[in-house]
């Protein structure tokens, strides 16, 4: 019942004289609703499996394949170019890889897959109101939220970095409609919105702050900087002040600028769309028992600039954990005649814990071509690709491909039984 969403399809390839048709189907079920990167994760999974589908019956390693193909991947071929060969090392792809079946004796199997996805990202329309007082303590009003995801955190840093004072001299007002509004969390957007309002905010109110302590530094506004919890000219840091005696210079009232994003009178624009990333996977699957195991993942991601590396890897970890659920475990059971879904809690929806995550690497793309972006929303652009990565990994493992998600022992059991499916499914 209810609407869904179509995949694009074919994901990332932007395949020539092609033809396509999606239908509709209703189904008796709940509708669709949103989920991290919707649609993106089912299109990744049917198209990045044929893609090595076709690889293994080319006998070509998937990694060359992809490689020699990179000029179809759309606008995001130079990121995937340059995230490729990261990737490839940090899984140490070349010596661990092995044609589709791994023929070595036992049970046991190993095999190695990898995925490239992309997303949007674009910051949200975002207002904040950041206040420079007399003693030198600053605050920052916005009607944002933090759901956990260190969105306190980036704003901090990027009003304390621009002022060059220490994050704990910058007090944070958020979650209350009294404040200057803001975005509502999703679509990967709040990032990107967040960090452009507060650092025009703090920009215009670190200039105004500098053209009233220019005359008693004998300089012009533009001449001075902000660094180290002092004000001074640049070049010359015998004629500065402390940061609290250059906020004496405002007089007895307080300075509040009101930053915005987008900011159409104020060029360049601070955020920017569309990231790219590649994900591998590591995988042994227990050919007796149909039991996957993920012994490693890889994700190298481009966010544009990363305001923090910790969280930012944060971020993609939590990813690749979600992902790893919904490839192995996580699945809405329907009973067929009334579409009541049968396993509606967690005693019987599986998800994954500690002991199935394995290893987790992640590298964060940062430098020229990338931090002059802008900064872009990296939520949910790493969930994409686990899957397909994962399910890549199992066919390499075992020689033939589990056409669906989640890849449970009797899937797999079934594969093997029936020499594989044709085409994945989710």
């Amino acid at each position: 019942m209810g609407g869904g969403g179509t995949p694009p399809l074919p994901y990332i390839f932007e395949i020539p004289n092609q033809s396509k048709q999606n239908v509709a189907i209703s189904t008796n079920q709940g509708s669709a609703r949103a989920w991290r990167a919707p649609n993106h994760p089912q299109a990744a999974v049917i198209t990045m499996s044929a893609m090595e589908d076709l690889a293994a019956k080319m006998n070509i390693d998937p990694v060359d394949f992809l490689t020699r193909n990179l000029e179809i991947t759309g606008p995001r071929a130079a990121i995937y170019r340059d995230e490729l060969p990261i990737a490839v090392e940090m899984m140490e792809w070349k010596k661990n890889w092995h044609p589709r079946g791994d023929k070595t004796a036992g049970p046991v199997k190993s095999g190695l897959g990898l995925s490239i996805h992309t997303w949007g990202g674009r910051g949200h329309n975002s207002d904040c109101d950041l206040t420079i007082h007399p003693d030198g303590s600053v605050e920052i009003k916005m009607a944002t939220q933090d759901l956990g995801t260190g969105c306190r955190t980036i704003i901090t840093i990027v009003a304390a970095d621009t002022l060059g004072i220490p994050m704990d001299d910058v007090k944070l007002l958020i979650g209350d409609s009294r404040y200057p509004v803001s975005g509502a969390s999703g679509g990967s957007t709040t990032s990107g919105g967040v960090t452009s309002s507060t650092r025009r905010a703090a920009v215009d109110a670190r200039n105004q702050l500098f053209a009233k302590v220019a005359p008693s530094l004998n300089a012009k506004p533009e001449d001075l900087e902000a660094v180290n919890a002092t004000v001074r000219v640049k070049g010359d840091s015998s004629r500065s002040l402390s940061w609290k005696d250059a906020c004496a210079k405002l007089g007895a009232m307080p300075m509040t600028v009101r930053g915005k994003n987008p900011d159409k009178s104020k060029p360049p624009d601070l955020t920017n769309s569309g990231v790219g990333g590649v994900q591998m996977a590591d995988v042994s699957v227990d050919t007796e028992t149909g039991i996957v195991r993920v012994n490693k993942m890889v994700a190298v991601q481009d966010c544009g600039l990363v305001v923090d590396v910790k969280t930012a890897e944060s971020q993609v970890k939590g990813a690749l954990i979600m992902g790893i659920s919904y490839a192995l475990y996580e699945e809405k059971i329907l009973d067929p005649v009334t579409g009541r879904m049968l396993n509606p809690n967690m005693e019987f929806y599986r998800l994954a814990g500690i002991a199935d995550i394995g290893e987790l690497k992640v590298h964060m793309m940062t430098g020229k071509g990338y931090d002059e972006r802008g900064v872009i929303g990296l939520a949910e652009p790493p969930v994409v690709s686990p899957g397909a990565a994962i399910s890549n990994a199992v066919a390499n493992a075992i020689g033939v491909r589990v056409p669906f998600l989640p890849l449970t022992p009797d899937r797999v059991l079934e594969a093997l039984q029936q020499g594989g499916g044709t085409h994945a499914s989710v």
